[in-house]
């Protein structure tokens, strides 16, 4: 089944949403792309709820191993949007990658934002704001693409309206 990465780097965030099984290559194909955008410090939310996946222990140290590659910068946040009833591998990951930078587990797509929004605006001595009328997920120069198998396409990223 699918995963879906959208990278915007004006607001250094990454959302991934997974659906279905999802294989271990897939997962690693994320990755790959991940550490390609050069997204190590951005916000992330993987959105996971309907998806399943059986990752080993080794396969977890394998994977944090490509995503930290050699950078020395620090890990974003990263806030995983979970089924109750299957945690298994976000709660691994968390559990493994702790020590490298803030890291959640929700059931609500709402309160994973929150969360990253209120780790991006907190102050920083060299911290530029955001434009007037603009969020973390209103860049309309982010990026998509679509992970199916060994397959992947580029999506194109259409602006969110707000709903009436």
């Amino acid at each position: 089944m699918p995963i879906y990465m959208e990278v915007s780097q004006l607001h250094r965030t990454v959302t991934i949403v997974a659906r279905g099984k999802i294989e271990p290559e897939e997962i690693r194909a994320m990755a790959i792309k991940l550490f390609e955008a050069k997204a190590r410090s951005f916000a992330k939310i993987l959105e996971v709820a309907g998806a399943t996946t059986e990752f080993t222990v080794e396969q977890i140290e394998r994977l944090s191993t490509l995503l930290r590659g050699n950078s020395t910068e620090p890990r974003g946040p990263i806030a995983f949007v979970v089924d109750r009833d299957r945690v298994a591998f976000p709660q691994a990951f968390a559990a493994h990658t702790a020590s490298e930078g803030p890291i959640q587990l929700f059931t609500s797509l709402r309160d994973a934002r929150k969360w990253t929004e209120q780790i991006l605006h907190a102050p920083r001595p060299a911290a530029q704001p955001l434009p007037a009328g603009q969020n973390a997920w209103t860049d309309p120069a982010r990026q998509g693409v679509m992970l199916v198998g060994n397959r992947q396409r580029e999506v194109t990223v259409r602006t969110l309206e707000k709903a009436a």
